[in-house]
């Protein structure tokens, strides 16, 4: 600056221009009332009667200052690693009547013991580091080490402020937070990377620190709070602040799977057991509307201990968008707040893992740690199955589409895999939605690779699934037999009312050319598990009260006009076996018709 000022004023804090110690930079921000900006919004955010302050990097001690001189503030205590600012911060403090505020010179550290650092003195002295390397230096000063855990221990702080310009990485992890309300960070990616940002980011979350709701992104300067009421969803938010439970204590990870379910008796106890099996450990079932005894044989099944049954929220508000509004009341439940993985599926869905012994397990150890692992569905289409038939589902339907489509035919919807993490900020029914503000987001397809597209758009529910099938694919079995895919369509959408089954949704099903996504690796283990299951006498009974009112139901549709009509088309449209006897006469009667039927103008096509 042009002319040299002797003081500024900071918020009325009397700082003075030392142009030994003042850089060009740091006097125009003081000038312009902008230096430490970042530090002093956020203590003003957090700092309240009562409040303990311990800020590490302190740099000239304004903002140390600051804080002292509000209400009431119990204490301060600020560390600064180059020496050549003590007595420039004490002048100022006690030019500024500062009394309740303790100087700190030297290293804050992880732990003692650690081999003590050496400080590098420089012509300008703001220009002073601990890196050699950086450029000529005057002098070197051997740093005295200031642990951690010591400081915390004297200081006992409510609030901690960390502004060491890469440091910060290894100081926390074996610190006791446990007094500890806030944390404010400037994390600096550009010093270390976003994967060490990331688990940075992880270590806070394993201790009870999030990013406060407020953060914006881009910022460096971020509050991380304790949580202190786990379950609270924020105003704005849709997840629930809670503590993120370190790998190292998920032995075994609770991996939760959310669903609704409206009229699936017969098939439950099939899914339920090969995803015990499997390895998921908590299921929670929303229900609605049932008329064949599901709600039943999942109440028998919760009284067991082996699921949580519940009615689904939307009945309460006289909603028809049933999957919708279960999952905006999922961050409610206790089962989505102690969950370690989210799985958004449905019970004609099975996770058919390629690795190991085809457990989750396996599939982590084949993986390594991740956000999100999402699975690409192949279908399995009828295998021109006309009648039900009680028995296992994945073994009377094998037949499934092409696992390696052309490009045309390569995209396919997907159900996710959400490890819980600071970055998730919503599970939706295909995919959840990230942050990348927290460091690297790990997202990857069935085959383990990275993928970035639902990062880089948020409506994307599947994406091409080439190459994807390596280690998991979710195998789908959306129509079973004619006979159950009719009482589906009676059914209607599970997720939203009144909506049916269209009859594109059997075409671009009904394939089932391959056999090479084969779920027999675990279907002995799943079928002791199914017989074990059905031990309890009167759940067996309500598997089979389900599966007479399947039978029932589909009876009760035979001659209606509507499913008799759909019945002929997918005869004639979409069927690869022989039509059975009773429909041929009438199929050749709907192909006369058509045959005659004069054709269609361009302007009526």
């Amino acid at each position: 600056m042009s002319d040299h000022v002797e003081n500024f004023d900071l918020f009325g804090l009397v700082v003075p221009n030392d142009p030994a110690l003042i850089s060009p930079r740091m006097e125009r921000r003081l000038s312009r009332m902008n230096y430490a900006k970042g530090k002093i919004s956020q203590l003003n955010k957090v700092l309240r009667p009562g409040s303990r302050l311990l800020e590490l990097g302190t740099e000239i001690g304004v903002a140390a200052a600051l804080a002292a001189r509000m209400d009431e503030v119990e204490k301060v205590a600020a560390v600064e690693i180059n020496p050549a600012y003590k007595d420039y911060i004490q002048a100022l403090w006690a030019r500024n009547g500062i009394e309740n505020a303790t100087l700190y010179i030297g290293m804050p550290v992880e732990r003692a013991g650690v081999k003590k650092a050496t400080f590098y003195q420089r012509d300008p002295l703001w220009d002073s580091s601990l890196d050699a390397t950086e450029a000529e230096h005057d002098k070197s000063l051997t740093l005295e080490n200031l642990p951690l855990p010591k400081l915390i221990e004297e200081v006992d702080p409510t609030v901690i402020l960390c502004t060491l310009q890469g440091l910060e990485l290894p100081l926390f992890d074996k610190a006791d937070l446990s007094r500890v309300d806030h944390l404010i960070i400037e994390v600096t990616p550009s010093v270390y990377g976003q994967d060490a940002l990331r688990d940075f980011v992880d270590l806070l979350a394993g201790k009870g620190f999030l990013p406060a709701p407020d953060t914006e992104d881009g910022k460096r300067m971020i509050c991380f709070e304790r949580v202190k009421l786990p379950g609270q969803v924020p105003e704005g938010a849709m997840m629930p602040r809670r503590r993120i439970r370190p790998a190292s204590e998920q032995t075994p990870p609770r991996i939760l799977v959310p669903t609704c379910m409206k009229n699936e008796g017969p098939f439950i106890l099939e899914w339920l057991a090969w995803h015990r099996v499997v390895g998921v450990t908590d299921f929670l079932i929303f229900t609605n509307d049932c008329t064949d005894g599901t709600d039943q044989l999942l109440d028998r099944l919760d009284d067991m201990g082996l699921v949580h049954h519940l009615p689904n929220p939307a009945l309460g508000q006289e909603a028809t968008n049933f999957q919708p509004v279960m999952l905006r009341y999922l961050p409610y439940t206790r089962e989505f707040r102690e969950a370690d993985y989210v799985i958004s599926m449905d019970v004609d869905e099975f996770i058919n893992i390629h690795t190991g012994e085809g457990r989750f397990a396996d599939l982590l150890e084949a993986t390594g740690d991740f956000d999100v692992l999402s699975m690409s569905e192949i279908n399995h289409g009828s295998n021109d199955r006309l009648c039900y038939e009680r028995g296992w589902l994945t073994e009377q339907f094998p037949g499934h589409q092409s696992p390696t489509p052309g490009a045309k035919k390569a995209h396919r919807g997907v159900k996710s895999i959400t490890r819980m993490s600071p970055r998730v900020t919503a599970v939706r029914n295909h995919r959840p939605d990230l942050t990348e503000n927290f460091g690297t987001v790990r997202w990857l397809d069935g085959s383990g690779r990275m993928r970035r597209e639902f990062l880089e758009d948020e409506e994307a529910n599947g994406y091409d699934c080439r190459g994807s099938y390596d280690l998991v694919t979710l195998d789908h079995f959306p129509l079973r037999s004619l006979e159950s895919f009719l009482v589906k369509m009676h059914r209607g959408d599970v997720v939203v009312a009144n909506k049916m089954a269209s009859n594109r949704y059997w075409r671009t099903r009904n394939h089932h050319e391959f056999t090479t996504s084969d779920l027999s690796h675990l279907r002995a283990a799943a079928k002791a598990e199914y017989e074990r299951l059905l031990q309890d006498k009167e759940l067996a009974a309500l598997h089979d009260a389900a599966c007479d009112a399947h039978e029932a139901r589909i009876a009760a549709l035979e001659g209606e006009p509507e499913f008799e009509t759909r019945k002929l088309w997918i005869f004639d449209e979409a069927w690869h076996g022989d039509v059975p006897e009773p429909y041929r006469s009438a199929l050749e009667e709907r192909r006369k018709a058509a045959s005659a039927e004069p054709p269609k103008s361009s302007q009526e096509a």
